[in-house]
């Protein structure tokens, strides 16, 4: 088989799997951050239906258990911190998914864990700190081709496939696309915040939302515990802010503090501590603000030649619960849909990199969109501004709790229904290709 040289942007969820699956067909690996580390860092995320199957196949099923959150569910509370309607996590081993998965882990230690998966594989090589400026590539045509990479510090050289697994703003798509593609991105109208405060004894473990009645825009604001020492405090809005949405543009991490602080500063339950706690706790310094967004690329636009997209990048719906899945599945289709076509053709590892990229959003593609394209008259039926709209919410939630009704959604029928495929070439555990490293 053909040894393909790979380049991998992006050292969050879907650049690590794949570097493990393209590691087991003997490819060499170049995987790059642009932190100065591992960016182990983040919220809690969890893994849900098809993401399940490929824990199982990466064989890291016990070291994700032994990092669970042991969130026992979700509430929703009025501002006085009543709680309104509870919704239990499922039981474990029954398969079914609440609001809070039987899979909660903090992002950092999914990272670690999949890390570790390459961490002594000799054909698998990263770089922290590091950045690509631009990329050219050869003609389709050209069964030797490559993809002719600058790095930031003017290093240039050569791949076979370079991959861009850097998230929801991925530069590499940008690059790919050229400068007169359109912004992929539809906002979805709202933004999402998380931060850290140090802990008090009645912070509840239960993953919890406060609607805020009045405002400017629409508020929730939770929380969520899974240290003793600190507890997660989550910002969503709907709506724009002309202060909060400067200083998203900005950058500026003390202006952001300051106008998400303005936004929720009397609101009730809890927002005093916790704007008081934005402005100057350094504990909350880990701020990450991002606005709710879909990644809507054209069909057949998730990978140029030898340039490819996976996770965000190719697909990002922001905070929908299953974005750690759909990096984890689409990773694993990739790496399969290039070995398959490698073990046919040993003779050049092009044909195989375009093809199979072309394969890869053939088959991934309809399930990782499935859900795209919300109805923002739904989307603002869960982010009430009113008094009334709050309460009515509140029934509702009450009935779907008792009824169970969180255990039956998630997943539309299309994506529930599909099964992930399965890559011989990936899955044989003393393959050729890793007896040769």
């Amino acid at each position: 088989m053909a040894v393909l040289k790979v380049l991998i942007i992006g050292g969050g969820v879907a650049g690590p799997a794949l570097a493990h699956w393209l590691s087991r067909v003997g490819a060499n690996v170049t995987l790059i951050e642009r932190s100065p580390q591992m960016r182990a860092s983040g919220q809690q995320v969890d893994l849900r239906g098809q993401g399940v199957t490929m824990m199982k196949k990466m064989g890291i099923e016990a070291a994700v258990r032994a990092a669970t959150v042991h969130e026992p569910g979700t509430q929703l509370i009025d501002t006085n911190g009543r709680t309104k309607a509870f919704f239990a996590a499922a039981p474990s081993g029954t398969g079914k998914q609440s609001i809070t998965s039987e899979y909660e882990i903090m992002r950092g230690d999914l990272v670690n864990i999949l890390y570790d998966l390459t961490k002594d594989r000799p054909n698998v090589k990263r770089l922290f700190d590091t950045t690509v400026d631009a990329f050219t590539q050869d003609d389709e045509s050209d069964p030797n081709g490559k993809v002719h990479v600058r790095f930031r510090d003017g290093r240039q050289e050569d791949f076979d496939l370079v991959v861009g697994a850097d998230g929801t703003r991925s530069k590499t798509r940008n690059v790919m696309l050229g400068p007169d593609a359109p912004d992929p991105r539809r906002w979805l109208g709202g933004y999402i915040g998380y931060f850290s405060v140090p802990s008090q004894p009645h912070d509840s473990d239960r993953f919890t939302f406060c609607h805020l009645p009045g405002g400017r825009v629409s508020r929730i604001i939770g929380t969520r515990k899974d240290i003793p020492e600190l507890t997660r405090v989550y910002l969503q809005m709907r709506g724009e802010d002309a202060a909060v949405d400067a200083a998203s543009k900005s950058g500026n991490l003390a202006d952001l503090k300051t106008a998400l602080a303005d936004l929720y500063q009397g609101g009730g339950w809890e927002c005093e501590r916790f704007t008081q706690a934005l402005r100057t706790a350094p504990e909350a310094d880990d701020l990450y603000f991002t606005p709710f967004v879909e990644v809507q690329l054209p069909k057949g636009s998730w990978s140029r030649g030898r340039v490819v997209l996976v996770g965000d990048a190719a697909h990002s719906s922001t905070a929908d619960g299953y974005g750690s899945t759909w990096g984890l599945v689409g990773s694993y289709i990739l790496a399969g849909e290039i070995a398959t076509l490698l073990k046919k053709d040993k003779s050049s590892p092009t044909a195989a990199v375009v093809q199979g990229a072309k394969n890869y959003e053939d088959r991934f593609r309809p399930i990782a969109t499935a859900s795209h394209g919300r109805s923002q008259s739904f989307e603002s039926a869960f982010f009430p501004r009113s008094s009334i709209g709050i309460w009515t919410l509140h029934t509702f939630a009450r009935m779907a709790a008792y009824m169970k009704l969180d255990q039956m959604g998630g997943l539309s029928d299309t994506q529930a229904k599909w099964q992930v495929p399965d890559y011989p070439e990936l899955e044989r555990e003393d393959s050729e290709a890793e007896r040769t490293l």
